[in-house]
């Protein structure tokens, strides 16, 4: 091919190019760099994912920060703004202030009446905080609303333990050990009240962490 060919194909190319480029719509995804492209997440949403992720790490005063923004922020909905402070209540719960934790599990299932999580440990609060009724009110819930869930009749297996109604107590946890995990009973927070109740052999389990507890 000669060079004046080869000229007149790259200026019928280029022409073409001009041509795409001139209809409406054409070009305006590429006239702006990627990052221009992509929308922010709303504020609660990301101080939200944060607050989860320090959690997470056991950063408590960081995540309470975090979850504390992401509440304010006005842009969660209901069932979000229900498991912040449901999230929030934990990091309360680890940070030692019970009373605030008890306020926040209030305010979830004030938002979100159904979430379960939030009445498991708010039932924890309340059996803490001298509220057996109450407490046994939110047992009794969590359950109904979710009869799959191993920790919500471990929570109220342990309450009646505590109140000293033993045979209740063994039927929550016998029924909590048949939906548990594999593993779950060489936890000490979980193997004690089962061997107490004679659910499980007297001798120790295996060592394990206790990070996961019951109602988490």
């Amino acid at each position: 091919m000669t060079p004046r060919r080869i000229t007149g194909h790259i200026a019928a190319a280029a022409a073409a190019v001009l041509a795409v480029s001139a209809l409406p719509g054409a070009g305006v995804a590429d006239d702006k760099p990627p990052a221009a492209q992509m929308k922010a997440p709303p504020q609660g949403t990301f101080e939200y994912a944060h607050g989860v992720k320090a959690l997470k790490l056991k950063l408590y005063p960081r995540a309470i920060a975090h979850l504390t923004v992401a509440i304010r922020s006005g842009d969660l909905d209901s069932k979000q703004l229900s498991d912040a402070h449901y999230f929030r209540g934990r990091a309360l719960v680890r940070s030692e202030r019970p009373e605030a934790a008890l306020e926040d599990f209030t305010r979830a299932v004030t938002f979100w009446p159904e979430n379960v999580k939030a009445l498991r440990l708010r039932c924890r609060s309340l059996a803490l905080a001298k509220q057996p009724d109450a407490a046994r009110k939110d047992c009794d819930l969590a359950v109904s609303l979710d009869g799959t869930d191993w920790k919500n009749w471990f929570t109220r297996g342990l309450l009646s333990k505590e109140q000293g109604d033993d045979p209740a107590a063994k039927i929550d946890l016998a029924l909590a050990m048949a939906r548990m995990p594999d593993g779950m009973t060489t936890f000490p927070f979980v193997y004690r009240p089962l061997r107490d109740l004679g659910l499980l052999q007297s001798s120790p389990p295996p060592p394990a962490s206790e990070s996961t507890r019951a109602g988490d």
